[in-house]
């Protein structure tokens, strides 16, 4: 159930007169921004107390010919309007607490009168234009600039080809602010979100949300510490049929990496789902899948046995899903009826079964009405559509029109050759997740993930969303180890998990037998996350997470050399206590290590992760 409680004052008379700033505050006054003119240019300043997070940047936007923001004669404070928001997770699992004060600012200039609207949460800024006129047609620039603090080191991800921004799969590494025109061999444009660490364990990450309509935002570095909002379509512009209204600009800002971690505000600035289209959301439901694609022999893959192989063993390990990935509808005589014996085959050991299809094959509207329609009567619970390789306006409009048309036919939804999230499953809970990230697919494409890129994951791309990185490659996993490979099942959230490992292999091999009571319980969603002292972005990430009455303990070693770890027995707030399973590496690097109980039972637990390893434990209580 959703509760809404919106308290609106509404300003008598206009605050904020010309070269008179307007001053903003969250709730806690934990956050302070200023909106000021400086020789007729909009501009603004963000604070969490002390620390200045964004100094002197600019705020507009160039609308048909016209630019907001550049020729400013006065800024006035319209409407102050607090607003309180409990939201149901879209699994029911969770709830978040969107409690934020929302200012309507208007901007004069040439006696035409834009709005700029802000949300000021304690751990974030967001921030939408709303120029005047009842239809735009044109954007062809937006004038909004983030100026990082000097001292600040920024993360970015990087991949060395023209395939950067195209589907966001770089590695994940950092620099200073002055270096982000330069430090890229692909050019001084970046990809969202990027993270600062500030001093004193403090962060800063600049991303958007609710992108609907609009081009997706990038990111040009140009000098002084600063960048600039960048759209794919460059000077050409971008349409927009409707009322313009943009998507948020957000900064999130934390005190530490658990607050990072557990900042909710993207999701916060997204609209709910309609409730007639999602009336019934009985159909969405996340789980584990198996995945023939990348650990595929060529003679056996998309053989119907094989595939049926494979649901045989998700069925054994608890799984909930099959993926037919690319190729089905070419190496099937008659695609359909073999679609719909295999649905029909996976249904009976309750296991839903998801197929691939190119994007450039659903662009056509009716094309891909009659697709979706096809393999809805064939059985089928889900779609990966893949290669979008771009966020200009035409392809967001794709993922919007196809979410809404899966929904309709209670289909769910993978996006892959793709940018990173804006939030979309809060209004189109069927998007159970989606590439723009750099995942273990690249094993297989001799572009191989260093340990210290899924070290940085969490505190980075993860921060906007699930992301489809098909963990678990125990048989290719490049530098790293078993357990960081198990590790990463419960550190990166994915909604649709699935599973690089071919799952006929876990159950065969003897290597395996120690970890498949937690395969077979694997949660997909969580009620509750801790970030554990001793995590470090690149470094270490060490989680605790609790899905209803059990605790998993997660930790992975992103350094190629050994590292302590030290396990709080009240990392929960007191200790907690149950049946344990503590999974180590081996020795020799050749498996895991399995035992019942904590080093130390009721006290602090010390470990030791090798070069690149992992911890897992799990405490039922």
């Amino acid at each position: 159930m959703r509760v809404l409680l919106t308290i609106i004052l509404v300003l008598s008379h206009v605050l904020g007169w010309a070269g008179e700033p307007v001053r903003l505050t969250s709730p806690h006054q934990s956050l302070q921004a200023e909106l000021s003119i400086a020789e007729g240019k909009l501009h603004y300043r963000l604070k969490a107390g002390d620390l200045v997070l964004v100094e002197d940047a600019a705020l507009g936007i160039v609308v048909d010919g016209r630019s907001v923001g550049t020729r400013v004669e006065d800024i006035s404070l319209f409407r102050r309007q607090g607003i309180y928001e409990v939201r149901q997770s879209r699994f029911g699992d969770q709830r978040a607490s969107s409690h934020c004060i929302e200012y309507i600012v208007l901007v004069r200039q040439l006696a035409i009168t834009d709005t700029v609207i802000f949300r000021l949460f304690d751990n974030g800024c967001a921030f939408r234009y709303l120029p005047a006129g009842e239809l735009q047609e044109r954007v062809q620039e937006e004038l909004t600039t983030f100026n990082f603090p000097a001292q600040a080191r920024v993360w970015y991800f990087e991949r060395n080809n023209n395939w950067k921004l195209k589907s966001y799969a770089g590695l994940w590494q950092q620099t200073t602010p002055d270096q982000l025109p330069t430090v890229s061999s692909q050019g001084p444009i970046q990809g969202k979100p990027l993270v600062a660490e500030l001093p004193g364990n403090k962060f800063m990450v600049i991303t958007e949300a609710a992108l609907n309509g609009y081009s997706g935002m990038r990111l040009k570095a140009i000098g002084n510490n600063t960048v600039q909002v960048n759209f794919t379509e460059g000077n050409a512009g971008f349409t927009i049929h409707k009322k313009l209204s943009t998507p948020w600009r957000v900064i999130l800002f934390a005190d530490g990496l658990d607050q990072l971690v557990n900042n909710k505000v993207i999701a916060l600035l997204n609209p709910v789902p309609d409730p007639a289209l999602f009336a019934d959301r009985s159909w969405i439901r996340p789980g584990v899948a198996v995945w023939s694609w990348i650990s595929r022999k060529e003679e056996l893959y998309m053989e119907p046995a094989e595939e049926k192989r494979f649901i045989d063993a998700a069925a054994k390990l608890n799984f909930q899903y099959t993926l037919i990935d690319e190729g089905w509808e070419t190496k099937w005589r008659d695609k359909w009826k073999q679609l719909a014996a295999l649905s029909h085959y996976a249904a009976n050991k309750k296991i839903g079964v998801w197929v691939w299809k190119h994007s450039k094959d659903l662009l056509d509207t009716l094309q891909r009405d009659r697709f979706l329609d096809s393999i809805r009567r064939s059985g089928a619970v889900g779609i990966k559509t893949d290669f979008m390789n771009s966020e200009d306006k035409s392809f967001i409009d794709f993922e919007i029109g196809l979410l809404r048309a899966c929904a309709q036919r209670k289909l769910l939804v993978n996006f892959h050759g793709c940018q990173a999230p804006t939030g979309e499953s809060t209004t189109y809970p069927n998007e159970l997740t989606r590439e723009g990230i750099r995942g273990m697919e690249l094993n297989i494409m001799n572009e191989p993930i260093p340990a210290w890129h899924n070290a940085a994951l969490p505190f980075t791309r993860l921060l906007c969303g699930h992301g489809d990185y098909t963990p678990a490659f125990f048989s290719n996993r490049a530098n790293t180890t078993y357990t960081h490979q198990l590790a990463l099942l419960y550190l990166f959230d994915s909604p649709f998990q699935c599973i690089a490992e071919n799952p006929v292999e876990l159950l065969r091999q003897p290597v395996y037998k120690a970890i498949l009571p937690l395969l077979k319980t694997l949660p997909t969603t969580w009620d509750s996350t801790i970030v554990l002292p001793g995590s470090a972005i690149g470094t270490c990430a060490a989680f605790a997470r609790r899905k209803g009455n059990t605790w998993y303990v997660a930790v992975i070693n992103g350094a190629d050399r050994e590292v302590p770890f030290q396990l709080d027995a009240a990392f929960a707030g007191s200790p907690v206590k149950g049946t344990v399973t503590v999974i180590q590496d081996a020795p020799d690097g050749k498996g895991f290590v399995h035992a019942k109980q904590l080093p130390n039972p009721g006290k602090n637990s010390s470990f030791s992760i090798p070069a690149n390893g992992g911890l897992v434990i799990q405490i039922k209580q």
